[in-house]
């Protein structure tokens, strides 16, 4: 008998078959792994974008702040004899003149701007750790009589120095404590319609009496001023005794720290970062050069004169910040900005921002 042998089937897959599975795989690999690549260049790329907008914005919540409150409290200023202006202002620094000078590593082609003003909201001399001593900036205000010609080096105040309450001990300013008032410790005078004021220093106080002495050619700080301007005031202007610090004088430039550009502010301590990767800062000014209360004149390419800095009414600050890393596959530029031409053509995102900051303080 004859039998039939039946071939068994094998399951599996052709050679075609396995290549065929392999090419889709790969692409769907491939497909994976560019959307991936795409999502982390997005990601950085956001990141770059955000950090350069934190950056910026921080730049001008610190310049913006100062620039309205320049000039607040000290109206036709001066310090020690000497006029000090609520801002100054330097354009397009080269690195080679000016205060630009003495500022190592500075961003050429960018503005510097210094701003003053009495800060208000301080305590400059703290609180003494024992605190059995006043602080020096809270001795009561003394009002000038106006007795005294000019030319005197002594001047006489309505009130009995020496048997005043807070005048007939020591006080605490900044971990030193003084007999008060300490001879060179500064004091603020002011005009009674508060139209002037100056910084002078103290040298003397008359025993058992109410005379303070205001003596010429004082020497602060490695400096000498004329210190002369006391009896210039009239009777009633207001002496109050404060610490130096009360006067709040700030620096800002831009500056390469390690080939990253960073705005500085130096307050009188040194150059401090405010923030990284600001890469332009340029100002603009309008002015009322003629006193009617509305704005005649923009300055945008040249320092400030003398004649202008009082005349400020209105501040243009712009400011660019750009990405800490450059993206191979985009192209860009530093933006021009105000009399500053644009930048190189480079591969870094950037941010721009601008405002227009009235100042409040000035022209009252």
């Amino acid at each position: 008998m004859n039998r039939t042998v039946k071939a068994c089937p094998r399951s599996g897959f052709t050679l075609v078959e396995l290549l065929v599975a392999m090419t889709i795989s790969l692409v769907v690999v491939a497909a994976v792994f560019s959307v991936f690549d795409n999502s982390q260049r997005s990601y950085v790329v956001q990141e770059g974008v955000a950090e350069a907008q934190q950056n910026v914005r921080t730049a001008k919540l610190f310049l913006e702040r100062d620039l309205r409150m320049a000039g607040a409290g000290i109206p036709d200023f001066s310090f020690g004899g000497e006029i000090l202006f609520p801002i100054e202002f330097e354009n397009n620094v080269d690195g080679t003149s000016g205060t630009a000078a003495t500022l190592p590593n500075i961003v050429v082609g960018s503005d510097l701007v210094r701003v003053r003003y009495q800060n208000f909201g301080v305590g400059s001399c703290g609180a003494d750790p024992g605190g059995s001593l006043p602080p020096c900036d809270m001795l009561p205000q003394l009002t000038l009589a106006g007795e005294m010609p000019p030319s005197a080096t002594v001047a006489d105040v309505n009130e009995d120095i020496q048997a005043g309450i807070g005048w007939d001990g020591s006080c605490y300013c900044a971990g030193t404590q003084f007999i008060q008032p300490s001879p060179g410790m500064p004091f603020i005078i002011t005009h009674p319609d508060g139209s002037r004021s100056a910084v002078l220093f103290h040298t003397e106080t008359l025993p058992n009496s109410d005379r303070i002495g205001s003596h010429p050619n004082f020497t602060f700080q490695g400096k000498t001023y004329l210190n002369k301007l006391l009896n210039t005031f009239p009777a009633g202007s207001l002496i109050s005794f404060f610490h130096p610090d009360g006067i709040y004088d700030a620096l800002y430039y831009l500056e390469n720290r390690g080939g990253i550009p960073c705005l500085m502010r130096d307050t009188g301590h040194g150059g401090q970062v405010i923030a990284e990767y600001i890469e332009d800062l340029q100002l603009a000014f309008e002015l009322d050069t003629d006193d009617d209360g509305v704005v005649d004149t923009t300055i945008n390419d040249a320092d400030l004169t003398d004649l202008q800095k009082p005349r400020v009414r209105v501040v243009r600050l712009g400011l660019v910040a750009r990405s800490a890393h450059d993206q191979r596959d985009f192209r860009g530029q530093r933006p021009a900005l105000e009399d500053h031409a644009a930048g190189s053509t480079d591969h870094f995102r950037r941010r721009r921002l601008s405002v227009t900051i009235r100042t409040r303080n000035l022209g009252l």
